[in-house]
């Protein structure tokens, strides 16, 4: 599984491409998690990037019923809005439209790495998120460590 981290401020040209920087690329495997990626509207409406192979193993957990569930009906979003999209040889994408118009996003972006997925912000409200969270950042790692010698001690003695 990938793992994106880091974030790279860019611009999204006039035909909607947006080139995604080789230090992101890099960070998934090809062979493993696929060489395209799956355009997806995320929460805040901002769009996020899945590698391909990775994200129909995602999807392959949701259970699918030959009759309507309730579940079904919340995310009967989920697959019409997501696209395929794969990279030119300069590792460009271009974003469709309508994907743009539903979507929060500027010309000037954001790319940021967010564990197995890249979010794409516009610029200014990735700065103003960052700045918003600083102050809170100490207590975001402690709570993590926290978290983690949880982990480690129910593992150690289990």
């Amino acid at each position: 599984m990938a793992l994106f981290v880091g974030e790279f401020d860019l611009v999204i040209d006039a035909k909607h491409r947006l080139g995604i920087p080789a230090a992101l690329r890099e960070q998934a495997d090809p062979e493993a998690d696929g060489k395209n990626f799956y355009l997806v509207l995320g929460t805040k409406r901002h769009l996020w990037l899945y590698p391909d192979a990775y994200y129909q193993q995602l999807l392959s957990t949701l259970r699918r019923s030959p009759f309507p569930t309730r579940q079904g009906q919340r995310l009967n979003l989920l697959f019409p809005m997501a696209r395929l999209i794969k990279p030119d040889s300069q590792g460009r994408v271009v974003l469709p439209e309508k994907s743009m118009a539903r979507a929060n996003v500027s010309d000037s972006v954001t790319l940021n790495g967010q564990d197995d997925h890249i979010e794409i912000w516009p610029a200014g409200e990735w700065a103003e998120h960052v700045n918003q969270a600083l102050p809170n950042y100490d207590e975001v790692l402690l709570d993590a460590g926290d978290q983690f010698a949880e982990a480690m001690e129910k593992h150690r003695d289990g």
